[in-house]
């Protein structure tokens, strides 16, 4: 994707981002670094949480330590599957463009994040 205003030029991948996966427990910093800001300020809020948690120390804190490592893979799992995805269509929004629209990766990529324009 290409800034038009700058050139600036960025790869977005289609598919599994192991970038979020793997390192968006830091406080979401992948996805403010990628516009983000939104589902960086809700990893930022888990990981916040998680911070001033106190430790398990009888069966209700326990079961809501057990809740909330569930949320936070689901949120983990969802934004490895669509980061790259919400990354692309964040960069349309500020009128990015593909960098060769024509090309079949181009292609293959709307047609995977559902982008029918651009």
């Amino acid at each position: 994707m290409q800034n038009p205003k700058t050139g600036e030029i960025k790869q977005v991948k289609v598919g599994w981002s192991w970038t979020i996966f793997l390192f968006s427990g830091m406080f979401g910093i992948p996805l403010f670094l990628r516009g983000l800001h939104v589902w960086g300020a809700v990893f930022l809020a888990v990981g916040a949480i998680n911070l001033i948690m106190p430790e398990p120390t009888e069966e209700v804190q326990a079961i809501a330590v057990l809740i909330h490592a569930a949320i936070y893979l689901g949120l983990q799992l969802y934004m490895s599957i669509k980061g790259n995805e919400l990354t692309a269509k964040n960069y349309l929004e500020k009128n990015w463009t593909f960098v060769d629209p024509e090309s079949e990766d181009t292609a293959l990529a709307k047609q995977r994040w559902g982008i029918t324009t651009a």
